[in-house]
């Protein structure tokens, strides 16, 4: 093993250092200081460091981080990402960094007798459009639901916090978004009219992962998971 150990840092360092893709996402990853903090991005960073491996911090939007990792032209991981499916076709996955709280839903307050203490079917399957972001996977779960309930959606590339005013401005009724960073966003007095509800029967939340290129060798990932902690 301590031969691996000494090998992994050369075998990064010969192929370029590894590129950590990041979108600022509070309270996941927050910029600090020329680096970066959060449920996600502090474990993330700790098992960089001590694994020894050279690595460089890149903000970049999230459609981004998916059409590079899919495109496999160098070694790159993003910060964040659930596993699905779908894109185990196309990447590599670390250690879990953060399990999510149950996901609930964001709506206008005054709504709040449509939504509340209802499950995950009633709420997908009434006639309200749903907002969701482009490239972004709601777990499998969700994922799955909407598509086989057939779900009326509006789809943006935009942030979360963009995507609460479009909700304010009845551009759409309703988001789903995970508890730690719904209470994060809607602390802010611009968003007064807003609330988050849990859904009655919606599973634990998801998991956060590392995802990277297949570019990215198994090593690499394997001594990158002993020190996630």
């Amino acid at each position: 093993m301590k031969i691996i150990l000494l090998m992994i840092p050369l075998l990064v360092t010969t192929l370029g250092s590894l590129e950590i893709d990041y979108e600022e996402r509070i309270p996941y990853i927050q910029k600090n200081n020329g680096s970066i903090k959060g449920l996600v991005a502090t474990p993330a960073l700790n098992a960089l460091t001590r694994s020894g491996i050279e690595y460089e911090l890149k903000e970049k939007p999230s459609k981004r981080h998916l059409h590079e990792i899919k495109s496999n032209q160098k070694l790159i991981c993003a910060l964040g990402w659930f596993k699905t499916s779908q894109r185990e076709t196309f990447a590599k996955f670390s250690k879990v960094l953060y399990q999510d709280q149950p996901m609930g839903i964001v709506i206008r307050q005054q709504e709040k007798p449509i939504f509340e203490n209802k499950k995950l079917e009633y709420i997908l399957k009434i006639p309200k459009r749903l907002l969701t972001k482009a490239s972004y996977s709601y777990g499998n779960l969700v994922d799955n639901k909407i598509k086989e309930y057939k779900t009326r959606t509006t789809e943006v590339y935009t942030d979360n916090q963009k995507m609460l005013e479009l909700i304010m401005k009845k551009r759409a009724d309703f988001m789903f978004m995970a508890y730690e960073e719904a209470s994060v966003l809607l602390e802010q007095s611009k968003y007064e009219s807003l609330e988050f509800i849990p859904v009655h029967d919606m599973p634990q939340g998801n998991k956060r992962y590392m995802m990277c290129s297949q570019k990215v060798d198994d090593e690499i990932l394997k001594i990158i998971n002993q020190y996630i902690e």
